[in-house]
């Protein structure tokens, strides 16, 4: 199999990530042009804080609206989402921004909160350490649940970011079933006291929500772990540094049971003879991708030589996607 595959294949999501500076956003953006004029409606997200998408198409696309790019012969959208504002538009959603841990404790008391099991930690600090990104994360699965897309291609930051992206559906998983926990018990508590006071009791629909919700994440978990429905793409460059860090990222996809059947190294220099300095950059760069080659080598892997001018523009990207999906 080669990059050129990925064109026929069925996929829902592809995912392109590696160390920062690889070039992971070229090829994301590449392989998502190519996917659309191969006649697939196609969603290119960012969630890379440095939005880079823009500056690899050479347009605005900043809004945090999706938008159609215009002069591909075919249907290609991009979302840039920032994290911050994507985790908060989805928290008002579930009506989490209400629970505030101040709240809580004067409506339950320490009597109440010693109930909750496993619940006390999460009190104490709502919404969590990354739960932001985890919600921002939670609207990328929202598009994975209907027709309006046929391939989603998310550009992931960099590694760091990238793997704790994958174990993203676990905590969401695993937090909403406490919080569906934790609203049935105030509900309940609420209920109790508005009828001993005669009061009505006002329909709350949160739980409702992150029961859906929790049915959302279990269904893209399912999709991400299907190798005929999700790919992942490791981009790297001929350097010990980047490939230590293609292996631990391999690593984890494996043990997330993710599918990675292929991998790009970016950036080789190209063979100039007249220039000492860069013939033996060249070799000590071949060297390297003779050991991603024996590290990696149940995988697809395709070499492209560094370009001459900056990656940037439909048609800059275009002749990039030609090297990536020549079978060569």
């Amino acid at each position: 199999m080669t990059l050129r595959n990925l064109l026929s294949m069925d996929l829902k999501f592809l995912l392109v990530g590696g160390k920062g500076g690889v070039g992971k956003t070229s090829v994301a953006s590449a392989l998502a042009i190519s996917l659309a004029e191969e006649g697939k409606k196609v969603l290119l997200i960012s969630t890379d804080p440095a939005h880079s998408i823009s500056d690899s198409f050479a347009l605005d696309f900043s809004s945090g609206d999706i938008t159609k790019v215009e002069g591909i012969d075919g249907e290609l959208f991009v979302l840039e989402i920032n994290p911050d504002a994507a985790g908060e538009e989805m928290s008002k959603s579930l009506g989490m921004a209400s629970l505030q841990s101040d709240q809580l404790t004067n409506l339950l008391g320490g009597q109440g909160l010693s109930e909750l099991q496993g619940l006390g930690e999460d009190l104490k600090e709502i919404p969590p350490p990354g739960m932001d990104e985890a919600l921002s994360f939670a609207k990328i699965l929202e598009y994975s649940q209907n027709d309006d897309y046929d391939t989603i291609v998310l550009d992931t930051a960099p590694t760091g970011h990238t793997l704790r992206l994958l174990n993203l559906p676990e905590f969401l998983d695993s937090f909403i079933g406490r919080m569906l926990k934790m609203k049935a018990f105030i509900s309940n508590a609420m209920g109790l006291v508005k009828s001993l006071f005669g009061g009505k009791r006002d329909k709350d629909t949160t739980i409702e929500k992150l029961e859906a919700m929790k049915e959302k994440i279990m269904f893209s978990r399912d999709l991400l772990m299907d190798p005929l429905k999700t790919q992942f793409v490791i981009v790297m460059i001929p350097t010990l540094m980047s490939v230590f860090e293609s292996e631990r990222l391999s690593s984890e996809l494996k043990d997330h049971l993710i599918s990675n059947k292929f991998s790009v190294i970016n950036m080789l220099n190209p063979d100039n003879p007249g220039c000492k300095h860069c013939s033996q950059r060249r070799q000590e760069q071949l060297k390297n991708v003779e050991y991603i080659n024996s590290v990696f080598s149940k995988q697809d892997i395709k070499v492209i030589e560094t370009f001459e001018n900056e990656i940037r523009g439909i048609d800059m990207l275009r002749s990039f996607a030609s090297g990536l999906l020549n079978e060569e």
